[in-house]
């Protein structure tokens, strides 16, 4: 028999919807706009992007449970934004990304 810290933890692909890309583009979009520096805004998206694949690389179950919005979904927060996001067998899927109290699903 196992103990709980020996198990392999599960390994999961991490994949952002269309919908998800999108608002990273929007956003940097915005980020431009309000700094005219490209390397803020993609170094902004890259710290966000590294928070949400790091933090559900390690624990997937992090977010809380979303089912308000849409079933079997999760939320993460990172600096104001909102991370909806759906856990598989196999994989992680980011569904969208939007400031809080701003759904857009």
């Amino acid at each position: 028999m196992l103990l709980r810290w020996q198990r392999t933890p599960t390994v999961h692909k991490i994949v952002f919807s269309k919908t998800a890309v999108a608002n990273l583009v929007e956003q940097a979009k915005y980020i431009y706009e309000q700094t005219k520096n490209g390397e803020v805004a993609d170094r902004y998206l890259d710290k966000m992007k590294n928070y949400i694949i790091q933090t559900l690389s390690n624990f997937p179950k992090s977010g809380r449970p979303t089912e308000e919005l849409t079933p079997n979904t999760r939320k993460l927060v990172y600096q104001g934004f909102s991370i909806i996001y759906t856990i598989s067998d196999e994989r992680i899927e980011i569904l969208v990304i939007f400031r809080e109290n701003l759904p857009k699903l």
